[in-house]
């Protein structure tokens, strides 16, 4: 199985994921700010660091699967 994600869903993602972080996890709002600028001039669409986190997102799913389907033949049909 093939599951590929694209840059638009991992940038929404890494954006809900920041703003959760910067409300929930008691930040000043200096923190809060340099966090979202952060998100928001280094990890924008097209940006090396953004295409680095996509190729390693999508990576470390790939292999996820696969050791999960490796693990899968192994088992023997009685063990559940």
């Amino acid at each position: 199985m093939q599951v590929r994600f694209t840059d638009d869903e991992l940038a929404e993602a890494l954006a809900a994921i920041v703003n959760r972080i910067a409300d929930e996890a008691g930040l000043t709002d200096k923190d809060r700010a340099m966090l979202k600028r952060w998100r928001s001039t280094k990890m924008k669409l097209g940006s090396d660091d953004m295409d680095d986190l996509v190729r390693k997102a999508n990576e470390d799913f790939d292999r996820g699967i696969q050791r999960r389907s490796r693990s899968q033949i192994r088992k023997p049909d009685w063990v559940d």
